[in-house]
């Protein structure tokens, strides 16, 4: 199969809600076309949606890996691991040095700073830090993104409803899979404990 059959069949699984099999799919094409970050980084997104972190984070490290990638590339293979090693693998340690790698007072830098403040319990300079970061992006998938983060904070500080309100405008702009599936995961949490 060719690199556009794959990738015509990872869509198609993605409709089916197959995500492994999609991802599988898509790290078919990646092999076939190596370097090709933005392949590494669906597959990754499609491994976080099927429920397999560590196998996200094995497509990342492959991605940071690759010699051709560019520098933003790089920033967003970087971005994307420091989220799964800090939300998903608990591991913010792991996560920190990578901090280093986004440029200082980007949105990116900025989301990944509260991230980190928020998995330290400092919820409110968390939702700081994501107002700055969502103010500095007009990327609606980054705001999307940001927004499911500060939903996460508002959430442990104790506002269920501002965290149903964040979680509202981050499903209207959301236009990934991972994030659909995270504000998805988050939002049934959510109903459960407070119906």
């Amino acid at each position: 199969m060719t690199v556009e059959q794959h990738l015509a069949r990872a869509d198609a699984l993605v409709e089916q809600r197959d995500y492994l099999g999609a991802a599988e799919a898509v790290g078919r094409a990646s092999r076939q076309r190596p370097g090709a970050i933005s392949l590494v980084l669906r597959q990754g997104e499609l491994l976080e949606a099927a429920g397999r972190p560590e196998a996200a984070r094995k497509a990342y490290l492959r991605g940071l890996d690759e010699e051709s990638a560019d520098l933003v590339e790089k920033q967003e293979l970087h971005y994307r691991l420091f989220l799964l090693l800090t939300l998903k693998l608990a591991d913010a340690a792991g996560a920190r040095p990578l901090l280093t790698q986004l440029p200082a007072g980007s949105p990116r830098h900025l989301d990944a700073q509260g991230v980190l403040a928020y998995a330290d319990g400092r919820y409110q300079e968390a939702l700081v830090l994501f107002e700055q970061a969502r103010d500095a992006t007009a990327d609606q998938d980054l705001r999307a993104r940001v927004l499911y983060h500060t939903a996460l904070a508002y959430e442990r500080a104790g506002d269920a409803d501002l965290a149903r309100l964040a979680l509202f405008h981050a499903v209207n702009q959301a236009q990934s899979l991972g994030v659909r599936k995270d504000i998805e995961r988050f939002f049934s949490r959510l109903q459960a404990h407070n119906p």
